[in-house]
C-alpha cells in the first residue's frame, strides 16, 4: 500500500489551523478594553405634556346675520395638544378635556372669513360662548364679456418717409390700466404703404401715437402731433362703428449742405464730407432764452453725417423748434430753426479755413 507524501499533507493542515482561528474569534467574547466607536449621547428630549383637563368649552358659531353656521371648524391648542371639532346644524360645538383659563379659538367656515377669538374658559359660567363671524367672502364680480373688434386704417407718412423703413402705431387706452374697461396698450406695425391692422382690439377710447422706425418700442416722439394740445384720440366701437381710420403724419425734415471756403481762384466752395449734423428739440422756454449753453436731453436728438457732396438730410422730425449743430474737424456751427408740419427746412453751413 502506498502512503501519502508528506508535502501533500501541508495544505490540509494549514486549512485546519485557519478554520480553528476563525471559530475561536467568533465564539470568544472580545476583551473588555476593545476600542468600540459609539455615537455621542444626544440631548434628552423634553417630556411632552399630554395631560387632559376636566373642563369643556361649549358654544355656538353664528354668521353676520346671527344665523347658526353648520359645519364650521373650531380648533385650539391646549399646550402641545391640538383640539378640534365641527359645529352641528344649530351651530353648537363642544371641546372637552380642557383646563380652565384663556383660550385662542380659531373658527373657519365656508363662505365666511376665518377668525380668531380670545375667550375665557370659566368653569363657573353657564351660558354658552357665542362666536360670530362678521364678514362673508363673496366671489369677485365677473367682468362682462370683452367686446372685441378689428381696427384697420392707413397712415399718410408723407413724401419724406423712407419706403424701406418700418413705422409703428401705439394705441394707448385713455382710462387707467387698472380699469379693465379701458383695454390694454397695443402696438401694431405700419407697412410700407401706410396700412395697419389691430385685430380684436377691445372697445374704448385710445390715444394714437405714430413712432418713427428708430423710436419703435418707445412712447414718443409722436409724429401725429406737435404737442399735447393736438394729440389724436379715437373711440373704437366693438360694433364696427369705428370703420377705417385715416391718419396723417406731421413729421418734417431738415436738409442742407456743409461747405468749406474756396481755396483757389475759382471761388467755388468745397463740399465737406463726413461732417456731423445733430438736431435737438428745444422747449419754448429754452428757445425764448436764446442761451447757447442750454443742456438738452442726451437721448432726444437725431444725428447724421454729410455725404461726399457735403449734403445731409434728417427725416421723421416732430414739428417744432430745433437747435442744429454742425461739427467738421475743429469747426463748429450752430443754428436754431423751425420745422413745420410736413415741411422741409433747407439750411447751409460754411466752415472757416
Amino acid at each position: 500500500m502506498r502512503r501519502p507524501h508528506v508535502l501533500s499533507l501541508i495544505p490540509l493542515a494549514a486549512l485546519t489551523v485557519v478554520l480553528g482561528v476563525l471559530a475561536a474569534a467568533v465564539l470568544t467574547n472580545p476583551p473588555l478594553d476593545f476600542p468600540f466607536s459609539e455615537p455621542p449621547p444626544g440631548a434628552p428630549m423634553p417630556p411632552v405634556d399630554l395631560s387632559l383637563g376636566d373642563h369643556t368649552l361649549a358654544g355656538q358659531v353664528v354668521g353676520p346675520d346671527g344665523a347658526p353656521v353648520d359645519g364650521a371648524g373650531v380648533s385650539l391648542r391646549e399646550g402641545a395638544r391640538p383640539a378640534w371639532t365641527w359645529t352641528s346644524s344649530d351651530g353648537s360645538f363642544s371641546l372637552p378635556e380642557l383646563d380652565a383659563g384663556p383660550k385662542r379659538v380659531l373658527v373657519t367656515a365656508l363662505g365666511l372669513q376665518a377668525t380668531a377669538f380670545d375667550v375665557e374658559l370659566d368653569p363657573a359660567a353657564t351660558a354658552p360662548i357665542i362666536l360670530k363671524l362678521e364678514r362673508r367672502i363673496v366671489a369677485p364680480d365677473v367682468p362682462e364679456e370683452l367686446a372685441l373688434q378689428d381696427l384697420r386704417g392707413e397712415v399718410d407718412l408723407g413724401p419724406q418717409a423712407d419706403p424701406d423703413a418700418h413705422y409703428e402705431l401705439l394705441l394707448l387706452p385713455v382710462l387707467l390700466p387698472s380699469d379693465l374697461a379701458g383695454g390694454f396698450p397695443r402696438r401694431v406695425a405700419v407697412d410700407r404703404a401706410g396700412r395697419f391692422e389691430a385685430p380684436l382690439l377691445q372697445e374704448g377710447d385710445y390715444r394714437v401715437i405714430l413712432l418713427a422706425p428708430h423710436d419703435r418700442g418707445g412712447n414718443g416722439p409722436d409724429l401725429l402731433s406737435s404737442g399735447e394740445d393736438d394729440v389724436i384720440t379715437l373711440r373704437h366701437g366693438a360694433d364696427g362703428a369705428t370703420g377705417e381710420v385715416r391718419l396723417v403724419s406731421l413729421a418734417g425734415s431738415i436738409q442742407g449742405t456743409v461747405t468749406a471756403p474756396a481755396v483757389g481762384d475759382d471761388g467755388v466752395d468745397r463740399p465737406v464730407r463726413g461732417a456731423l449734423i445733430r438736431a435737438e428739440p428745444l422747449t419754448e422756454l429754452e428757445a425764448a432764452a436764446g442761451d447757447s449753453s442750454v443742456v438738452l436731453g442726451a437721448d432726444d436728438f437725431r444725428a447724421t453725417r454729410t455725404d461726399p457732396e457735403g449734403r445731409f438730410v434728417l427725416v421723421d422730425l416732430r414739428p417744432g423748434r430745433y437747435r442744429v449743430t454742425v461739427v467738421a474737424g475743429r469747426a463748429r456751427r450752430q443754428s436754431d430753426i423751425v420745422i413745420r408740419a410736413g415741411g422741409t427746412t433747407d439750411v447751409h453751413f460754411e466752415t472757416t479755413r
